[in-house]
Parts: C-alpha cells; structure tokens; sequence
C-alpha cells in the first residue's frame, strides 16, 4: 500500500465514523482516514483534491446525496474516473435491487456490515489487504511507465 494516501469513508451515522475510524487507523496506520457525511461533501473533495486516495468506502443510504448518486457522478464525471480509485459500499440492511443498481456503476464491492466490532474489523482487514495487493491504476505514480 502506498503510504499516506487517504481512505475516504462516507456515512451519515456519527456512531459508525466513531466505530469505525479506530479500526482503519488500526489496519492502514500510514493512510488518513477522511469522513464525510454525504456524497456531496465527498464528489467535491475528490473533484477538489490532488490527493491519490487509496480506497472510497461509502454507505449507500445517506442524506443530501446517497452512496450510488455519488458513485454515478464519479462514473460520468472523467477526470475522476480514469483516476480509478477502488470504491466500496459497506451498508446495512443490503437489498437485491440495490445491489444489482451498485454493480451497474461498476463499483470494485458491496458488503453488508458485520454485526460485532471483530467481524467489522475481519471485512476491513480484508478489503484493505486486497487492495493493498491489488494492481490497478491509481497504484501507479505519473512517471511509471
């Protein structure tokens, strides 16, 4: 994993950012955790940013803008897409129609939070190591050829 690249983590639930960033800090100690509360706040920090996040993990069921509004923007806005940065849904309760509306935006994941902190922590511990290992785009720096 590259070192000091944000995790983007957007829920609107104040107990889940309390939740869950210990755990993140935990299992990528060198990558900022960034909250947001809405994918509003996310689509113009990403719009706004040179930062080369590490991984977007986002709820679907937010106020203001939900989680497959933003992923559709990431979709068709193209400077943000072809800077492929992996995104996630990691929600609850999850629902066949919105999973299937998920995968038609092309995300990298959909998983349903775990119900103990332990569990919580195996599917973040997960992610992050396939992604860590994960070749793709954004892994590559500008002057790799």
């Amino acid at each position: 994993m590259e070192s000091n690249n944000p995790i983007i983590f957007i829920d609107d639930d104040d107990d889940d950012q309390v939740l869950f960033k210990p755990l993140l800090q935990k299992i990528a100690p060198n990558c900022p955790v960034i909250f947001f509360t809405d994918g509003r706040q996310a689509i113009e920090y990403l719009r706004t940013t040179h930062d080369r996040p590490f991984l977007i993990i986002s709820e679907v069921s937010m106020n203001v803008m939900n989680g497959l509004e933003l992923r559709r923007q990431i979709k068709e806005d193209s400077q943000l897409r072809m800077r492929a940065i992996p995104f996630i849904f990691f929600t609850h309760p999850v629902y066949k129609h919105l999973v299937e509306e998920a995968y038609e935006l092309t995300i990298q994941g959909f998983f349903e939070k775990k119900q103990t902190v332990a569990e919580l922590e195996d599917q973040l511990k997960a992610i992050v190591a396939y992604w860590s290992n994960c070749l793709h785009p954004n892994r590559f720096m500008d002057t790799d050829f």
